[in-house]
Order: structure tokens, then sequence, then C-alpha cells
């Protein structure tokens, strides 16, 4: 997997969650409006997950390209605001607990590649196997 930039928990502070809470306490996220992704099966079956056994509360890992659509930022009395829309185009995703097992798989892998290149005469002539 390529290296990619640390996920950031975009959960709302419990002060903003206070300040922007609905008037039902009782459904409010504490993630801000606009951050919830919803998938249909159609949307479900681009992506080829199989989410045949997911419970509420698995994770699932997205990688996503978005499209600036729209950037806005202006100043008031209690200080600057700013606001950028994206458009995601492009996702993709698999469960946790795939990408775990597909790195173990990886990872077990290459210890058998590399215990294998040890054990191997070496190919290039005129250079012969080190062991230590």
């Amino acid at each position: 997997m390529e290296h990619m930039k640390h996920m950031v928990d975009m959960a709302k502070s419990p002060l903003e969650a206070v300040k922007d809470m609905m008037p039902s306490p009782d459904n409010a996220s504490v993630y801000p409006y606009g951050l919830c992704i919803r998938l249909t099966q159609d949307e479900l079956e681009k992506l080829d997950v199989d989410h045949a056994d997911w419970q509420v509360g698995d994770i699932f890992h997205l990688h996503a390209l978005g499209k600036v659509t729209s950037i806005s930022s202006h100043e008031r009395e209690g200080g600057n605001n700013c606001c950028v829309e994206i458009q995601i185009t492009h996702l993709s995703g698999e469960s946790e607990e795939a990408e775990n097992e597909e790195e173990e798989s990886e990872d077990k892998n290459e210890h058998e590649e590399d215990h294998k290149e040890e054990s191997e005469p070496s190919k290039k002539k005129g250079r012969p196997n080190v062991y230590f």
C-alpha cells in the first residue's frame, strides 16, 4: 500500500458539538454535517464491496479524490470564516479486517522471499554467496 497523509479525526470538540446541536440531542453526531457519506447498493457494487457481514460500528477504510467546487471566505465580527466544498469524484476502500489480512499476507510473502534469496546461490557471475 502506498504511503498517504495520516488520517485526521474530524470529530467535533465537545464545545462544537453543543454549539451545532440539533433540537434533539439524542441523534446529534460528534462529526460535522456533510462528512457523512451514503453508499447505496449501486455504489457498493461499483466498488466491488461485499458488505454482507458488516455490522454497525465496523470500520471501512476509504480513499477518495475530490474536486473543489466552491471556496468562500468572509470576515465577521468574531473573526474570519472559510468554507470549501469538495465533490467526491473517485472512491475506493476496503474493510480494516481485509486490509490487515492483506498486509499480514504481504509481510509473510516478503519474509519468505528474503529467506529464499538467502538460501539460493547467487545468480551474478563472480559474486559468491556470503553467509554470516
